[in-house]
């Protein structure tokens, strides 16, 4: 006897759109990577108060942004479409898109998005260590300020904000000819 084996009709197909999809996920992937290791760089540079690497990321952050803005924009399109062509609203997300595909791409498509969101997940604690440690150099950097304005502060006297406020500049001069 020969069984005969049920399959459903999504298993082992692999659509050329979903392909796409993962592509494009794994592309957001790798940017998302290099965003993590600038933030990275960033919490480096703001421990040693390197300001010129500072003003490098912020460069390298600016294209980060603009490669992530055309992936996600892309990634929208192109998942918006494959959500179609499963029969979903174009909004879908892509664990319903997930659902819908055959197990290669299921599997593949799952794994990207875990890895995604793990990165992600990453990206946002870590720029979370670098906005406290960024407030508190500010916050040193402003005392350091106060404290420099207030030893060469002629009046020595406190305004209504509680720092000392800074006169007009004391011009002095010695006639040593005369």
């Amino acid at each position: 006897m020969n069984p005969q084996r049920t399959e459903s009709p999504r298993s082992g197909v692999q659509r050329p759109q979903a392909t796409r999809l993962i592509e494009i996920l794994e592309s957001m992937k790798a940017a998302h990577a290099q965003v993590l290791t600038g933030v990275r760089a960033r919490r480096e540079a703001i421990r040693r108060a390197d300001f010129a690497t500072l003003a490098a990321l912020e460069k390298s952050d600016a294209q980060n942004a603009i490669t992530l803005a055309e992936l996600e924009r892309v990634r929208a399109t192109e998942a918006g479409q494959l959500a179609v062509r499963l029969a979903l609203t174009p909004k879908a997300t892509l664990a319903d898109i997930s659902e819908r595909l055959g197990e290669p791409d299921r599997a593949r498509l799952d794994l990207v998005r875990s890895d995604l969101r793990s990165i992600l997940e990453e990206t946002q604690r870590e720029t979370g260590v670098v906005r406290q440690a960024t407030e508190r150099l500010s916050a040193h950097m402003a005392g350091i300020m106060q404290t420099v304005n207030s030893a060469l502060a002629h009046a020595k006297v406190y305004s209504r904000q509680g720092v000392v406020a800074l006169g007009p500049n004391v011009v002095s001069s010695l006639d040593i000819k005369s």
